[in-house]
Parts: structure tokens; sequence; C-alpha cells
């Protein structure tokens, strides 16, 4: 456990800091930090939790109390103006991946989520479900709230710890260590493995096998479903593992799922005795997998089938994950931090299940020029799923510069016509994406703001438009 009493976050409204700073903050901890004036999605967390944060990253404002600092690779990641006035204070520095494992050492059952796709509602709805269930985790996943809970909270118990696991590096280019390796938990439940994060890994292949590296010595829950995390684990054989989805031989198979107005419907079978009937509020087929992973690692766990129903069924989600904003004139808005092609694919197939019959309008906000470039051709495929898909300009990276590049938005619409269609649009500014909305959008439809940027910050605006239609 962090010993440590007066703890200064740089970069603390990134939702891995925020939630770690909050957990501190409850373990009865001096925390402050310093950030950038931009608005975060953590903005009103820390402020309800009475973080204070300072402006921008002077290291005068670092406290002379200070016995730890704590960063990660955004800001300047080690070379940021702080964390060297730390340095020549002699003041202990970690990367938020550093603590982070700290503090899951102290625990006796340590669960982390992770997969390319779906670790963050994963990762929540299994926090949800063990505060529900009386167990008083200590949890941090990736989003700045879920339900009526902050994205990161200490239980007190040292009993259960949920984490998202992310396989991004801990500060690339210059080390692109697996933030995964970190984790020293014993349980892992994964969700898929996917080609992602083009400046970290050069393939699916180097992709698999930081993840088997991961698995080793590890009780595993997996989804039976995705070939790249099966193939994977194949090729190390582990001893421990069962498996949950809509495959036959899942140890944990799901039956007659349901589409329906306020969720999903769907039946539990584990390794051949019926489980009956669950119900979630969470749409569309990849959510309905996530919850059967989380009922899996319940199980394991000992607790009754009725028990888990009871304690999954209330879970409406994570932020910025299918997240309705608002709705009016039988118009709504959600938004969604789907960012790569899979992750969209399945959002708008689950909008197409929620909304039967209704226009879907989606908002893109591209997140990395590596990302664009390595993912042309699927991104215009999948935004082909929508009925119009109005994409904004690329959001940048600070690792990133657009001349090594060659790519724009404009690229996306581009190959999306060489396919023959005429729904996708790309726009040079957000003001030049809102006036083409409002040439599209009528009384009825579902429009989606979607991406990791802060395509998000739109909402406002459109609702504005909403409310004029007649």
């Amino acid at each position: 456990m962090i010993k440590e009493n007066n703890i200064f976050f740089v970069g603390i409204k990134g939702v891995a800091l925020a939630n770690l700073a909050i957990i501190l903050k409850k373990m009865k901890k001096n925390v402050c930090g310093s950030d950038i004036d931009d608005e975060f999605i953590t903005d009103r967390t820390l402020k309800d939790n009475q973080i204070r944060i300072f402006r921008n990253f002077d290291p005068a404002d670092l406290p002379e109390s200070t016995d730890l600092v704590v960063y990660t690779a955004a800001n300047q990641s080690s070379n940021n103006p702080q964390v060297l006035e730390a340095k020549k204070r002699g003041i202990r520095i970690l990367h938020g991946s550093q603590l982070l494992r700290e503090i899951i050492l102290s625990y006796k059952r340590a669960v982390a989520v992770c997969g390319c796709h779906g670790k963050t509602t994963t990762s929540a709805l299994l926090a949800y479900s063990l505060i529900k269930l009386g167990k008083k985790p200590t949890y941090m996943v990736g989003t700045s709230s879920f339900a009526e809970f902050d994205g990161g909270d200490y239980g007190n118990n040292h009993e259960y710890i949920v984490v998202e696991g992310d396989e991004y590096g801990i500060n690339p280019p210059t080390d692109k260590t697996p933030k995964l390796f970190f984790l020293p938990v014993k349980y892992v439940l994964a969700t898929n493995i996917d080609f992602d994060h083009p400046d970290v890994y050069r393939s699916l292949e180097e992709t698999e096998k930081i993840f088997t590296q991961f698995f080793n010595d590890k009780q595993l829950f997996l989804c039976a479903d995705d070939k790249n995390l099966m193939n994977a684990v194949k090729k190390i054989n582990p001893q421990r593992y069962q498996t949950y989805g809509f495959d036959k031989k899942a140890d944990l198979q799901i039956k007659n799922w349901q589409p329906e107005a306020d969720g999903s419907s769907f039946g539990l079978s584990y390794q051949g005795n019926d489980l009956g009937q669950f119900k979630t509020a969470l749409f569309g087929e990849k959510m309905v997998s996530n919850a059967a992973g989380v009922v899996l690692v319940l199980l394991a766990f000992g607790i009754a089938a009725d028990e888990i129903k009871t304690a999954i069924s209330g879970f409406t989600g994570a932020k910025r994950r299918f997240e309705l904003i608002y709705t009016d004139r039988n118009t709504w808005l959600l938004d969604d931090y789907a960012h790569h092609p899979t992750e969209i694919r399945a959002t708008i197939n689950a909008a197409r299940a929620r909304f039967t019959g209704k226009r879907i309008i989606v908002l893109f906000q591209p997140h990395t020029f590596s990302r664009t470039r390595l993912l042309l051709e699927d991104f215009s495929e999948c935004l082909n799923l929508a009925d119009f898909a109005l994409i904004a300009p690329i959001f940048t990276s600070a690792r990133e510069n657009q001349k090594d590049f060659g790519i724009s938005s404009l690229e996306i619409e581009k190959k999306a016509r060489k396919l023959g269609k005429n729904n996708v649009f790309a726009v040079g500014s957000t003001g030049e994406l809102m006036a083409k909305l409002k040439n599209i959008i009528k009384k009825g439809d579902v429009i989606f703001t979607m991406g990791a940027g802060d395509i998000y910050k739109l909402g406002d605006d459109i609702i504005k438009e909403i409310s004029k239609l007649k």
C-alpha cells in the first residue's frame, strides 16, 4: 500500500490519474494535481471529491509538502516541468501504472479486465455488480463515471479490486512497455484482441504476443467468440481458463438473446446447466457478451446465479459508452467513445437493434493520424452502416505530426465514394459539421457523437438543433 501522504498528480484530469487520485483521496491521503484549463469529462468528479487542480504545470505550484509525484505519457511525460522539479527535490516519482501496481499488491482477489474493445463497460459492470453484491470493491476503470458511481473508488477491505487493463505503452515512443505488464493480478477477464495502436504495435501478431505474455500464470475468463483471442490462447495452452459467449462450446453459453426496448434479455447455460434468463439495460450483441463475461467471473467467485441476475440488472452503462445525452421530439442524442472500426460497427449495430426503423446519424472524430491511415478502408466501410456519417477533422496526438502521415478525414470520404457510397461526408471544422447536420437532421433521428477526442463537446449545439425540430 502507498506509504506517502501528500501526493501530486501531473495531468490529473486524464481519466486514469483522476480515478487514482479519487482512490487515494478516499484512503485519506492529501491529494492535488495540475492540468490544462480545457474542459475534461473528469472535471465534475474531481470537483465533487474536493481535489484541488492547479492550472498548467508551473514548478512553483508543486507544494513543499509533496512526497510523491505521479505522471503519465501525457503533458511531456517525465520531461514535464513539475516532474523535473520533483527530481530536483528528491521526491519519489511514479508513473500512473506503477502506482496502480502498488495499490493492487495488497488485495486478495485482483481482477484485470482487458481487450482492445469493450473493457471499460465490462470492468465498470464487474465493479458495479460487486458493489451491489455488498463486496465493497476497490476499482479503477477507464471512464469518469458509470451509473451513480465515480470511475474509481476505495473499498477499504482489501478483498476485491477491479482494474481496467490497458494494452497501450506507458510512454511511447521512448518506452512502449504495455501498461498491462504492471498489473500483478491473479484473475483476467479478456474480451478480445484486435490490431489497434499502430504507434506501439506493428501487427496483430505482435499485439497477440503482448496479451499472451500477460496471460501467463493467471486464471483466465475468455470470450470464446473472438477468433484472435482464442488463437492466441492456443499458442500458450494455459491450464486455468474458462470461456463465455455465443459459441456452443463455451463454458458459459449465451442463448435466446432478445433485444428489448429497455435493454436485452438473454439466457445462460453453465457447463450444461441452465441458469435461466438474465436482463441487462445494455444494448447490442457485444454488450450481452460483455455481461456474460462478468457473470462467469462472479460464478467463479462462488456467487449464486440468482444473486448475479439482480446485481447486473440495474447497470445502465459507463459514461461515453452508448450514453444517452438528450431526448426530445422523438429524437435522440447519444455519445460513444468508439474510435476503432470494430467499435463503431458494434455501436451502430446496437443502435439499429435499439432504435428499429430510425435514421442513424454519426458525427465521427477520427483519433490519431496513424490509426486513421492504417484502418482507412475499415473506417469507410463501418461508417457506411449509418444513414449519414459526418467526419470531423482528426483529433491529433502530441506524439504525431500530420506531415509524417499525409492523411486527413477527407481520405475516409474518398474511400467511401470508391465503394459507391454517398452517405459519408468529411468536413473541415466543427462549425462546418454543425451546418451540415442542420441540413440533414429530421424529427425522429438518432444522432451519435462518436470518437475518443472531444467531439462530445458539440452536445449543447446539437440539443439546440433538436429543440428546433417540428
